[in-house]
């Protein structure tokens, strides 16, 4: 999670850009990843020139960021200057010189890369350049920076709230890592998403990586599993490696400013060399030797995709492979091309890109894609097809319900996750005539909640009801049991125990090399060094503070408000005390008037003091205390108000009861902003943002009313008590179990007709290959009779049913006899 005085920087860079006519948020993030990039180029070329190879700003020095930054009121430089220089980057290096930086992957990635903003908005570019340099000023410093600014990143893309072409938008971070998680990948394993957007399935992926091989008692996770702390460091030399591998993690998309803002994403991610490139997954590869080395069959571990659906694709520019996308009947003429082409069964996005994954998935590899619904249920031949294909050749693992809202706002369609599983060779594919399914069974679940409201907004519910972690606890007992125990837990919700913490992005220094005000603040810390540039909770910083921020405010309120009190007590002394004398001394008796003037006299000795008091609290305040956003800075007013307010009581207090009242002596406050100063540094202490943190562990129950997950066979065979083979009598033994010999004469017989039908008869009902491989969740959730609300019992009920049955066919009995004339 991010500070939010980091989230209010990017919401006013969002803004200035938005103010000067870049309305569009896609452009507006290209044109930031342009100077991010900028900036990120002196310190890539300086690596090189460490290493001896040439400078790439030769001749062109005013392309520096440095230079840039002289210049950074005009647009034009930018303009007419640095990015027809950029546009070429790539002749200005050869690719041995670039090993190991981003560089290696530019693939003139930079091209067609242009400046849009207003010449005439210098104002708003030299604000756009001092927030980039503000927010990713330690970018390449290590782990924890890297976190930061890839954090950073994200939030600015999360502002990107418009679904772009073809049904694409960004997937939430949540449902990725839970799509992660469930497929549990290791290192040097690869993954692609053909899909890939802003990169978020990829850099997830690594990210899950470099958390499973970290010690637990380093790791930290937010509430919705946003790992921090993930330094790898359980990896071996060569498992880190592999981690930070961009080869490991490859991504293509069609459209090329996603592609671009989407390679800097996986960048700043410290995934070094990222194989995301520009590129249509569904198309002809011919003559695009780069796609093609990335699309080759049968090279990728794991398949992660959230891909474009509700959209068609042109058929004819689909890649003619066979073996990728089943060929129709349908054939067309080509310009170039001598004879025609056989078109694929389908132009739907959704499903090519579903047998893209089969075929890019090598045998035993796994998949977990975001798909809609109708893909489980669609009746088309294609629909029919490819679900047969999955569950037949390969093996289906599971399907996992999503809520209707989840991509609000710019969607309301609903989704399901698919997991399955590679099974059979590409050139080991046979029409299917009714030979045994390779999946057996097929594991659902019905998310309800995924932990952020179900409305537009999506606003974030930390620590309430998430069936998400629910889900992979289950799915992954599923799996490790060898698909057996579905019932398990049934009617448990296992979810993570949930902590807050106060945590604090200690930059010390800010980009001028001055002292911040937590640098102040921390200005006691023995080594300040180790907490420059990184996220620490409070007690971390302080030990003598407790981890909960309520009780920690409460010790440090205590603490301070006395330690403050008695200041102003003492500071006010001086001149409250001849005021109090001169009426002890004259014995004043207590009348309304005597009290006035004593008042009016004392209020007038304390008018300079007061100022100077203020005037110190401000100095203070400015010096130890973030933003208004802060946690401390409201906190720290509120007790110097109270404190104010009741040491100036107590000295008020002393006036008009003077004859009565004795006086303390108090020796002079010797140096004002030097005791304001250790007070203000405990409460400072305070300062940061509250997060909710989730366990490790997944294994706090709570009831269920009703199961959220099922088990479905694929085929399951009708009892059929008239079948005799030898000694044996009917399909199923005296448990229910289908014999053999049984399954074994039907499959000789034969399950479907000529015509491709299933026989009537053969299979149950309630199999899925009985409904035409439906794999829609709802169509297989199990009944629960004890959440019927009636007086009446089951029996009851159903024989009441069964009444209206009768009642409906007699009906229809005499209408029809009404329509043949027989009535």
């Amino acid at each position: 999670m991010l500070a939010p005085h980091i989230k209010k920087k990017v919401d006013e860079l969002w803004n200035r850009f938005w103010a000067a006519g870049l309305t569009n948020p896609l452009v507006a993030v290209e044109q930031i990843t342009y100077l991010l990039f900028l900036k990120r180029l002196e310190d890539i070329d300086l690596k090189r020139l460490q290493r001896g190879f040439p400078s790439i700003y030769a001749g062109h020095e005013n392309c520096k960021w440095s230079y840039i930054r002289q210049e950074k009121t005009n647009a034009s430089h930018l303009i007419e200057v640095v990015f027809p220089w950029l546009r070429e980057l790539d002749k200005h290096f050869s690719q041995e010189t670039v090993q190991d930086t981003e560089l290696a992957s530019l693939n003139n990635r930079m091209a067609d890369a242009y400046f849009q903003l207003d010449p005439n908005k210098g104002k708003v570019l030299s604000d756009a350049i001092d927030k980039i340099d503000e927010l990713f000023a330690r970018a390449g410093g290590g782990s924890a920076a890297q976190d930061i600014m890839g954090d950073t990143f994200e939030y600015l893309l999360s502002e990107v709230a418009t679904a772009g072409k073809n049904g694409q938008f960004r997937t939430p971070r949540h449902l990725i890592r839970f799509m992660v998680e469930l497929l549990d990948p290791e290192p040097s394993q690869r993954i692609i998403d053909p899909a890939a957007g802003t990169g978020g399935f990829l850099f997830s992926a690594q990210q899950y990586l470099m958390r499973k091989y970290t010690a637990p008692g380093n790791l930290v996770l937010e509430w919705d599993g946003t790992p921090h702390r993930a330094d790898g460091m359980a990896a071996s030399p060569e498992q880190y490696a592999a981690i930070h591998n961009g080869a490991n993690f490859v991504g293509l998309d069609n459209d090329r400013t996603m592609a671009r803002i989407g390679w800097m994403n996986l960048v700043l991610h410290d995934i070094h060399d990222p194989h995301l490139m520009q590129g249509d997954s569904l198309s002809e590869r011919k003559g695009k030797p780069a796609i093609a080395d990335l699309l080759e069959p049968e090279t990728y571990d794991f398949v992660l995709a959230n891909p474009p659906f509700t959209g068609n694709v042109d058929s004819i520019d689909l890649d003619d492979d066979s073996s990728r996308f089943p060929k129709g009947t349908k054939k067309v003429a080509v310009t170039g091309r001598p004879d025609k082409k056989t078109l694929a069964i389908t132009d739907k996005s959704e499903l090519l890109f579903l047998w893209l994954m089969l075929d890019l998935l090598a045998v035993g590899g796994n998949c977990a894609v975001i798909i809609p619904e109708g893909v489980l249920f669609g009746n088309t031949d294609a629909h029919v097809r490819l679900r047969r294909e999955l569950l037949t050749e390969h093996v289906v693992e599971g399907v996992i319900s999503l809520p209707g809202g989840v991509f609000q706002p710019y969607t309301g369609v609903k989704t399901s996750i698919l997991l399955f599983r590679k099974e059979t060779r590409r050139d080991d594919k046979q029409k299917f005539t009714g030979q045994t399914p390779r999946s057996d069974f097929v594991w659902f679940y019905e998310v309800e909640e995924d932990g952020y409201s179900r409305d537009a907004k999506r606003n974030p519910r930390p620590g309430q009801q998430n069936d998400l972690w629910d889900a992979l606890v289950k799915f992954r007992a599923w799996i490790d049991a060898g698909r057996v125990g579905a019932r398990q837990n049934e009617k448990t919700r296992l979810q993570p125990g949930f902590r807050n913490e106060r945590w604090r992005q200690a930059l010390l220094r800010d980009t001028a090399d001055k002292l911040t005000p937590a640098g102040q603040a921390f200005s006691t810390l023995p080594d300040t060094s180790m907490w420059d540039g990184q996220v620490w909770n409070l007690h971390e910083l302080f030990p003598e503070l407790p981890a909960d921020p309520q009780a920690a405010e409460i010790q440090v309120r205590n603490a301070t408000s006395q330690m403050l009190y008695k200041l102003v007590v003492q500071y006010f002394a001086a001149p409250t005390q001849p005021i109090w004398r001169k009426r002890k001394d004259a014995q004043a008796t207590d009348t309304p008037l005597n009290i006035e003037k004593a008042l009016a006299a004392w209020e007038k000795a304390i008018k300079t003091p007061q100022q100077e008091f203020n005037r110190a609290v401000r100095d203070v305040q400015q010096r130890y205390f973030e933003a208004e956003d802060g946690r401390a800075l409201p906190l720290w007013k509120e007790i110097v108000k109270d404190s104010l307010n009741t040491g100036l009581d107590a000295h008020k207090h002393a006036v008009t009861h003077a004859p009565d009242t004795r006086f303390p002596e108090h020796s002079p406050v010797a140096d004002l902003k030097a005791a304001l100063e250790v007070i203000a540094r405990e409460v400072a202490k305070l300062d940061g943002f509250d997060v909710t943190l989730r366990s490790l562990a997944i294994d706090q129950p709570g009831d269920l009313k009703a199961a959220k997950h099922w088990v479905v066979p694929v085929r399951a065979w009708a009892r059929n008590d008239d079948w005799r083979e030898g000694d044996l009598v009917a399909s199923h033994d005296a448990d229910g179990v289908v014999r053999p010999q049984y399954v074994e004469a039907m499959l000789a017989a034969g399950l479907y007709d000529e015509k491709g039908q299933l026989k009537e008869g053969l299979l149950d009902p309630d199999c899925i290959e009985a409904r035409d491989w439906n794999l829609s969740a709802g169509q297989y959730k199990p009944f629960d009779f004890t959440q019927l609300k009636s007086d009446k019992s089951v029996s009851e009920l159903i024989g009441e049913l069964r009444s209206t049955e009768q009642q409906i066919i007699g009906g229809l009995d005499k209408l029809l006899a009404m329509v043949e004339g027989r009535e």
